[in-house]
Order: C-alpha cells, then structure tokens, then sequence
C-alpha cells in the first residue's frame, strides 16, 4: 500500500476558456491532460463565465461535483441538470455538454474500465465518523473542503488540512477513522 499527501504545490493549474483548472492527480504520472493519454484524471476547475462549454474528451467518462456556486448543466440530446453544493452530475465526455452559471467544482475522469464513486461527507464540531470503502475500492483519495481532519488508516495517524489531497494506493482500506474538533467537508473519490 502506497499512501501519499499532496498539498497545492504538488498542483498545476491552467486557464481554460471559461477559467482555471487545478489538476490535483493524473495517472499514470507520466501522462498530461494535453495529451489526453490518462487513465484517470482529479481536477478542480473554477467557472468564471456564466455560459460555458466543456471541452469534448471522447473515451472519457467524468464525474463532476459542485464545491461553490450553482450550474445548470446541460448534455445535448441526452438531459439538463441543475448543481447545488456537493450535487453530482456523471456523463460522458464526448456529449456535447454546457454550462449556465458560475461555480468551482471537482472532477474526476476516468478511461476504460475503470470506475469511480464521488461523494462528499458533512460533520460537524468534535464529531468521528467511520468511512468504509467499498470493498472492490483499489484507489481512495480524500480531498477536505473545509477544516482540519485527523484520520486514523492501517494503524496510522494523518492530519489533513482543507485543499490537500490524501491518496492510498494499491490498498484493501476496510475503514478509514475520522474525526475533528471543528466541522469539517470531505470529498471522497473510491476507484474500481
């Protein structure tokens, strides 16, 4: 098992035409978005224009969830959607897809036969809390969105501040202890 903290100086960030993306994990690490030759790609983007188009990334299969702000999304020919704070939408990348509104949200994108899960956690002050991955999970990533979380993974301790990004690797992670002494928000990306 292979457990990794990466804080925003291990991130790139670039502009796209409806504003930025931070790129938090690409894998193999080899790859690059340009190239579009990844097997799975975790980002945050910040939409800065109120309509947007999303670049088409046909074999690519996203999963998008509204960290700030609210979108309405629409995937042409397919549905129409609208995002709140922590709503996800999953589609695939070659649809024809576009945005109203302005927002930052988190994206995971996968090729092949890869799967993933996204959601997102709420505790509150002095909380624990018991995180189970599924049991077919072979990649975790935790992602806090706010606080500062204490975890307790395979007998270890981690301290994990909002905007870093925790990623267990090659891992049969049964559960994952959780707690802080503030609130706190977390993301949670499980890979198949």
């Amino acid at each position: 098992m292979k457990i990794a903290t990466l804080t925003p100086q291990h991130f790139q960030t670039s502009k796209w035409s409806g504003g930025s993306t931070t790129q938090l994990y690409i894998f193999p690490e080899n790859a690059t978005y340009a190239e579009r030759n990844f097997e799975l790609r975790i980002s945050t983007a910040k939409v800065e224009v109120e309509e947007s188009t999303f670049t088409s990334l046909p074999g690519i299969h996203r999963k998008l969830m509204i960290l700030e702000g609210e979108i309405t999304i629409t995937h042409e020919g397919q549905f129409t959607k609208h995002l709140k704070p922590f709503d996800v939408d999953t589609f695939s990348d070659d649809w024809k897809t576009t945005a109203i509104g302005t927002c930052t949200d988190f994206n995971v994108m996968t090729s092949g036969e890869q799967q993933s899960e996204l959601y997102h956690i709420a505790m509150e002050a002095n909380s624990n809390y018991i995180l189970k991955p599924h049991k077919t999970c072979k990649t975790l990533f935790l992602y806090p969105t706010s606080g500062i979380i204490h975890l307790q993974l395979m007998n270890e301790n981690y301290i994990l501040e909002a905007g870093n990004l925790l990623v267990v690797e090659d891992g049969n992670v049964s559960s994952v202890a959780i707690n802080s002494e503030e609130g706190f928000g977390l993301v949670v990306v499980e890979i198949y």
